[in-house]
């Protein structure tokens, strides 16, 4: 009795060709699973630089609001940021004015004490006509509108980031609006 053998071999090369078809997926969940995790990494690193840049714009406002002459504060380049993960350093440029406008007595509310300094008699009373209507003329205030802007780029992470932060002051006459 003879058997003829015509398939003889064929489980091999099926199971070799199962192995290179599983090993090909392997691979290819292995570099997914890399790619994922630069991507989440790169994400971490924008995270920490983007706040790393809006502390340093905060410590810059708390001088603006604190001084008496916004146009004399300086740049701070490399201000040194540590976020827990990493350290970033970050140039913040002096402060800039965008509008200045002289505020009208009317516009003063005698009641509220941050207004009272405003009137240029000290008195914190605003004048009035001959009608009961307040006189208008310019107080020793100014409303004044300043942007602050800071500049992160960090060379061994690659993370730029520029931010602009504005705010709107009540400031005295004094300050100028260069």
């Amino acid at each position: 009795m003879r058997i003829h053998r015509t398939q003889a071999g064929m489980t091999l090369v099926v199971s070799l060709i199962m192995l290179i078809v599983l090993t090909l997926l392997v691979v290819s969940a292995i570099q997914f699973g890399n790619i994922n995790l630069k991507i989440s990494g790169n994400a971490q690193t924008e995270a920490e630089a983007a706040a790393a840049t809006q502390v340093a714009i905060e410590q810059m406002l708390k001088d603006v609001v604190a001084a008496d002459k916004i146009d004399d504060i300086v740049a701070r380049p490399q201000v040194v940021v540590s976020t827990g993960g990493a350290t970033y350093k970050v140039d913040v440029a002096k402060p800039t004015c965008n509008l200045s406008q002289n505020v009208s007595t009317t516009k003063l509310d005698p009641t509220k004490a941050a207004d009272r300094p405003c009137f240029e008699d000290g008195s914190g009373d605003p004048l009035f006509d001959s009608n009961g209507k307040p006189i208008a003329k310019a107080s020793a205030c100014k409303d004044q509108q300043w942007d602050i802007a800071a500049a992160l780029s960090d060379a061994p992470s690659g993370a730029q980031v520029s931010m602009l932060q504005g705010v709107a002051l009540r400031v005295g006459a004094q300050v100028q609006c260069p």
